[in-house]
């Protein structure tokens, strides 16, 4: 089967030639349909710090998918051939404390597609049965596709009540803008989002933001404020991974309020605890993730009823032949969401 490989510890990905995998009696074979480029599949072609401690080449990379059920393992009961689905790329091992208290997604075995194992950038893809989400024929593939980063925004954002807060986001890359479009879909009163390139600035005014301010804005603070009744707002969700966009947002978050915390930053940072969290009893959540299956079942209902709020976000679609030039708009900047059409569509 053709498929993209990160066959050398070297910058770059390969569309090559790998043998199909099998399944095992646990699992069904999917052919894969759309995928979706992640940042994480980004950090693996630039071959940077994180990728060249974690990744161990070769590997098959990319994570998000929506396929077809071409096979089915002899000890699944409620997969049928030739169902549309997708599938939780996190794999757990299913007996810890954390997995049967329902906590799966912090299982401390985990392993994740195209990262600890083979992924979704190719043709066929191996699943364990107990992944798999069917996908109801009222979703596109386009938006089938995104499940799995659209679940992290859902998580990010619904960690904490939003209707009729003001929200403040930091980060509108393709995550972040999501949040956008569901923090809207929420009923949040005013969205703010915070965004240093121009282009997802305009992406997320299209998605539903309020206000789109450039952090090199001087006049940030006070217009954040303004559209907070002048307390800061109540809710705050960094999906940025910057150091200065989390002090930022802490430092405006009104007494109170409720801080929900997905980007990572690359290394450690320094906070003002009490001036920015304890005097202000503040809440902070570290969000990790999708849960398992609580956020799939709140994607599909976001996906049935609002996913024309995150067309704006899909700014690209591509053949798997033209991965390169995927990765090369990505890198360029001015791109939300890419989806790459592995069947040729």
């Amino acid at each position: 089967m053709k498929a993209i490989v990160k066959s050398k510890p070297e910058p770059g990905l390969q569309l090559c030639e790998a043998p199909e995998p099998e399944p095992g009696p646990d699992e069904v074979l999917i052919r894969v349909k759309a995928v979706g480029i992640c940042g994480t599949d980004v950090h693996i072609f630039k071959w940077d710090e994180w990728s060249a401690n974690r990744i161990k080449p070769p590997l098959l990379v990319g994570h998000e998918f929506v396929g077809v059920v071409e096979e089915v393992g002899r000890e699944v009961r409620h997969i049928r051939k030739g169902a549309r689905v997708s599938a939780e790329g996190h794999i757990t091992c299913g007996h810890c404390r954390f997995c049967r208290t329902g906590q799966g997604h912090i299982c401390r075995e985990v392993e994740i597609i195209g990262v600890d194992r083979d992924g979704c950038f190719a043709e066929y893809l191996a699943m364990p049965a107990d992944n798999i989400w069917p996908v109801p024929d009222s979703i596109p593939d386009k938006y089938a596709s995104v499940f799995d980063p659209l679940g992290n925004a859902m998580h990010t954002v619904m960690s904490q009540p939003v209707a009729g807060r003001t929200v403040l986001i930091t980060g509108a890359g393709a995550i972040g803008l999501f949040a956008v479009a569901i923090a809207r879909a929420a009923g949040a009163g005013n969205v703010v989002a915070v965004e240093p390139n121009r282009f997802k600035r305009r992406l997320a005014l299209e998605a539903g933001a309020d206000v789109v301010l450039d952090p090199a804005d001087e006049e940030l603070a006070a217009r954040v404020l303004d559209a907070s009744e002048g307390l800061g707002p109540e809710v705050f969700l960094e999906m940025s991974g910057n150091a200065d966009a989390l002090v930022l947002g802490l430092r405006l978050l009104r007494n109170g309020g409720h801080a929900a915390l997905l980007g990572i930053p690359p290394r450690e940072v320094t906070l003002n605890l009490p001036e920015l969290v304890i005097f202000k009893a503040a809440t902070i959540r570290g969000v990790n993730g999708r849960r398992m299956y609580d956020t799939w079942y709140q994607c599909q209902s976001f996906l049935e009823r609002h996913r024309l709020s995150i067309d704006t976000v899909i700014t690209h679609t591509f053949p798997f032949a033209e991965y390169a030039k995927a990765f090369d708009v990505i890198l360029g900047g001015n791109a939300g969401k890419l989806v790459m059409f592995v069947d040729g569509a």
